[in-house]
């Protein structure tokens, strides 16, 4: 799934460069995917490591690892980017201590457009924020077997959403109680168990009809319900059939320094802004991506990789603590 999750990220880019396709704008398309593969390696993640109430703690702290070293890496390169070469700018004006320290602590960011937090210092990582909340969640859902609840629930508020009733744009993609149903959709994913498969499959098929009927003008089109529900309808197909290929060490190379090229893009399209200011023609978009592929190995090298093995030790420890209990009769 490597490949696909780089590419992914790659349409983050493109898109934040202003290029769209057939008119609609990649990195929402792109972003949809990204939850349902977080929804099906969370799902993974817990029930393989961190499946009791007790370890709920050890599943924020090795969530925490994955996130914050390059998320610290880049937001500091883009407060320095914007404070040295962007002076006098509305990104500038955002470098104030509380602007800093809410987005630091990652999940207000998913909350920017009420004003918690600056989405222009780095602004992908406003769906960090909404990918905390749901980590923040999840363990709940699947120990005390509340997924389908949750599942029911998001996917009212997604389609009172999408048919305009309350805010498109905030309650049918950015925030998580109408997001959650796509992330669940890569849970109920994760073991191909036939009930999950089922959802999964019946979500795609009837975000595939809203798609056509939103392009058709059966459905109103409004701020991005078509690129969520196109994303979704790509997105559960794909990763249902790539979680059922052996993984090579090729595309785990490429999944492994996509994480730094959609948080470090926007690091590269500021400080080219400010040193080299054209339209964003196939040069400049090409010039964008080699230097964010580039930085984003580099970082995963070492700053992600060391952090790494300390996440590996962690689940090394929890399993190897559920054996000594298994071994005392402490667990059943």
């Amino acid at each position: 799934m490597g490949f696909f999750r780089l590419l992914l990220a790659v349409l983050v880019a493109v898109s934040h460069m202003g290029q769209t396709i057939a008119g609609l704008n990649p990195g929402v398309v792109a972003v949809i995917s990204f939850l349902i593969i977080s929804g099906f390696v969370m799902t993974s993640l817990i029930e393989r490591n961190y499946s009791t109430p007790d370890k709920i703690s050890l599943f924020y702290l090795d969530r925490a690892l994955r996130l914050y070293p390059q998320f610290l890496l880049y937001f500091g390169m883009s407060c320095a980017v914007i404070y040295w070469l962007l002076p006098g700018t509305g990104q500038a004006a955002e470098l104030t201590f509380s602007r800093i320290a809410s987005s630091l602590a990652i999940v207000p960011l998913g909350f920017y457009m009420f004003g918690v937090a600056s989405t222009w210092i780095l602004p992908p990582a406003w769906s960090l924020g909404l990918e905390m909340c749901f980590y923040l969640l999840i363990p709940f859902l699947l120990m005390f077997r509340l997924r389908g609840v949750g599942f029911a629930l998001s996917i009212s508020v997604f389609l009172v959403a999408c048919f305009g009733y309350i805010n498109t744009d905030i309650y049918g993609y950015r925030l998580l109680p109408g997001a959650l149903f796509m992330f669940l959709c890569g849970s109920y994913l994760y073991g191909a168990r036939a009930k999950g498969v089922v959802i999964a499959a019946t979500t795609a098929g009837v975000a595939t009809l809203m798609f056509a009927a939103i392009m058709a003008g059966v459905i109103e089109r409004r701020p991005y319900n078509a690129e969520v529900t196109l994303g979704i309808a790509l997105g559960v197909p794909a990763v249902y059939l790539l979680s059922r290929i052996k993984s090579h060490w090729i595309d785990e190379f490429l999944g492994n320094i996509s994480y730094g090229v959609f948080l470090n893009h926007f690091v590269v399209i500021y400080a080219l802004h400010a040193l080299w200011p054209a339209d964003y023609d196939a040069q400049r978009v090409i010039t964008v991506l080699v230097l964010s592929l580039l930085f984003s190995s580099v970082s995963y090298y070492y700053v992600e990789r060391p952090v790494l093995a300390l996440r590996h030790r962690l689940r090394a420890g929890v399993r190897y603590g559920v054996v000594l209990s298994r071994g005392n009769g402490e667990v059943a």
